[in-house]
Order: structure tokens, then sequence, then C-alpha cells
């Protein structure tokens, strides 16, 4: 996983002192773990981007509080109109302790089946996970090269050694390889009029009713 480190300036808390952090183009922020009281601070909206518009987990250092710490971005708000962050809650890593939480997938690598005129679909986008701070990773890479056709990749075929383990439903789907419609169409279609034909020449056959009583 890899770092980030932000500059932050201290912060008071209420209605007034929050409104007035925002007006001066600061995003409030608030940094609480399990053994961490918590400690408030304000942030530049900018210095923020680089752990908002992206799918990697990082590891963050705050100083804060008159303390050095370790966390994780664990939650954004954002203004109902313009979409700005409008306020950010951080979790506190302590060394020693398992950590719950979802890491990005990624698929790399363009599937075999993809190139014979398939579609590539990604059914989940992310992985709950619990490890300690230092396994975690910052996202899964999930090579999808070999997908051909009507094949897919689970989350059991994932392998993320023995010090992280996977959440996760090990039966779920992360990628699949499949037709396109079009064709799955046409080869219904196909199976439509064969079936049409089989039943034409079955019916054609039988002699007719009462044919061998008379002569």
């Amino acid at each position: 996983m890899q770092s980030i480190t932000l500059d932050v300036q201290p912060r008071e808390t209420g209605k007034k002192e929050t409104k007035a952090v925002r007006k001066a183009g600061l995003v409030p922020c608030v940094l609480y773990g399990s053994n961490t009281e918590p400690v408030t601070f304000a942030v530049e909206t900018l210095a923020l981007r680089p752990l908002i518009f992206t799918t990697e987990t990082y590891r963050v250092g705050i100083s804060a509080g008159g303390e050095e710490h370790e966390a994780i971005l664990k939650q954004v708000d954002y203004h109902p109109v313009t979409d700005a962050p409008i306020h950010v809650d951080f979790l506190a890593l302590t060394a020693g302790e398992l950590l719950t939480m979802t890491i990005p997938i990624r698929l790399e690598g363009t599937p075999r089946g993809v190139k014979a005129g398939g579609i590539l679909s990604q059914s989940i986008n992310d992985l709950e996970i619990r490890a300690l701070p230092k396994d975690i990773p910052g996202h899964v890479t999930l090579e999808v090269t070999s997908l051909e056709v009507g094949e897919s990749l689970h989350v059991s075929e994932l392998s993320l050694g023995d010090d992280v383990e996977v959440l996760t439903d090990p039966a779920r789907t992360i990628a699949s390889v499949t037709a396109p419609r079009a064709l799955v169409e046409a080869d219904e279609e196909e199976v439509l009029e064969e079936g049409a034909e089989a039943l034409t020449t079955e019916e054609g056959d039988a002699p007719a009713e009462g044919g061998d009583d008379e002569a």
C-alpha cells in the first residue's frame, strides 16, 4: 500500500467554526480509531484529490493533535449539488490490530475471448479483506488474458497470501467473457428454425390416419 502525507491545519469544532473552515476553501476532517481519540483538522481541497479520485487504497500520514498518525480514508461526504468534498473521515491504523476493509480489483490484460469477438464484464469491483495494516495491498490485480468466450474467474481463484484473509464469498464471479448479444440471438434463432424443420419433417413422414385400413 503506497503512502501519502497530508499537510493539515488544526480546526475548532462547532457549526460556526466548520462553516468558516469551508468558506476558507478547506475541508473539515476528523481522525479516529479504536485506540485513538478523535482529532479534528482541516485540509485543502486539492490535497485530497489523490485520495478521492482514485481506486487505489493509500496509507495516509497525518500530523495532528501533536502526534504523528497513519490512517486510511474511511468516508467522504460530498455537496449534493457541486459534488465537492465537504467532510472527510480518516481511520487511524494501529500496528498489530487486524483491519477489515475493501480494496479495489483491477483487471489486467485482454482476454483471448475478447479478441475473438466476446465481451468482458466485471461483476464486482472490490474485495473485502481482513489483515494487519502492514499487509493490506493497495489493490488486487487479476490477470484475465487466458479467458475464452463462456469462461469466468471467481473470488476463489485469487491468491493474496497467508497474511490476507478474503471475506468476500469465494463463489462470487469477478470477471467473465460472454458472446455478443447479436450472436447469441442468432444462435437461438437457428436452434428454433432447426426445431421447426425437424417437427415439419416428422409430421410429413407420419402416415395418414386410417390410410392402411382402407383398400
